[in-house]
């Protein structure tokens, strides 16, 4: 699952692309461009892969993914076979860093907002009011055109910009990897594991991906990530349970089974320790706040 680079085609006479795509499914896979991109999930849910994080997403979730950052909104299987016929609908901004402009993105009132996009690298989703406002925001976008598109697109960034209500969805490591030759060789690394993570895999496995002894290989891998090559791996196995529990009514055991887990025990550990709550309370949560969303 190499990431592609994606050749994106700004419209004449515009330094924004902007597009409001409905369609049956998400359809663009794994891959990477060198804008920005910001993009509002109105309807729909999934799985989205951003750099080495893996996470489920929801209706009014809002990320924004940094310059070369590979990306992937893959839709719950329900989208995907034409259960869930409505489709889905999604609002989405990209942009190049240098439409600000060298002066003006190093003024001081576009200090926050630079940090911002130097922070996006690591994928950045929005939560609480911040939210809720920033969708508002997306929705105010689309109306506009011209200058007030972009003045509008300032001011979206500034709130972003501001806010303490996110979360970084992949890690200081990962993103430190973008423009080096280390990324070539992580994200065979990444490709491998994604792959074949229900599956059985043991250190030896991935050294011969790389072509790397297992104690180098460990090494690598803590340097670039701050964490482990199997602590990556159960987060992945993790991220992929909570899917199919929420998404796809998935019992427990037989979700840890069908993430890679032959040990309930061992998978009750590997989700608290991850997700701090147990696989239990993580479902009574979810079904709280969706009773809550429905009322």
């Amino acid at each position: 699952m190499k990431p592609f680079y994606q050749k994106l085609l700004t419209p004449p006479a515009q330094s924004v692309i902007i597009f409001d795509e409905e369609k049956p499914h998400f359809t663009v896979p794994w891959h990477y461009h060198p804008e920005i991109e910001i993009l509002y999930v109105v309807k729909s849910s999934g799985t989205c892969y951003i750099g080495d994080c893996i996470n489920s997403f929801n209706a009014g979730d809002i990320t924004i993914i940094g310059e070369n950052v590979p990306h992937w909104w893959k839709s719950n299987i329900k989208y995907i076979d034409g259960t869930i016929k409505d489709g889905i609908k999604a609002l989405i901004i990209q942009f190049n860093k240098d439409i600000f402009g060298a002066d003006f993105i190093n003024t001081p009132e576009m200090s926050q907002i630079k940090d911002l996009l130097e922070k996006s690298k690591r994928g950045i989703r929005f939560n609480g009011k911040t939210k809720e406002i920033l969708g508002k925001k997306m929705l105010k976008i689309f109306r506009l055109k011209g200058i007030h598109r972009i003045t509008e697109l300032i001011l979206l960034l500034d709130i972003m910009a501001g806010s303490s209500e996110y979360s970084y969805q992949s890690s200081l490591g990962y993103s430190k990897l973008l423009n080096s030759y280390d990324f070539y060789r992580f994200n065979k690394i990444h490709e491998f594991l994604v792959t074949n993570f229900t599956q059985q895999i043991t250190l030896d496995d991935i050294s011969r991906v790389v072509n790397m002894s297992p104690t180098a290989l460990c090494r690598y891998f803590k340097k670039h990530t701050n964490k482990t090559l199997f602590t990556f791996l159960n987060e992945i196995r993790i991220g992929h349970a909570c899917k199919l529990m929420i998404e796809e009514n998935v019992a427990i055991s037989n979700a840890s089974y069908e993430s890679g887990y032959n040990n309930l025990s061992h998978f009750n550990y590997q989700f608290k320790r991850i997700m701090n709550v147990t696989p239990t309370e993580y479902l009574s949560a979810y079904k709280s706040d969706a009773n809550m969303v429905t009322e």
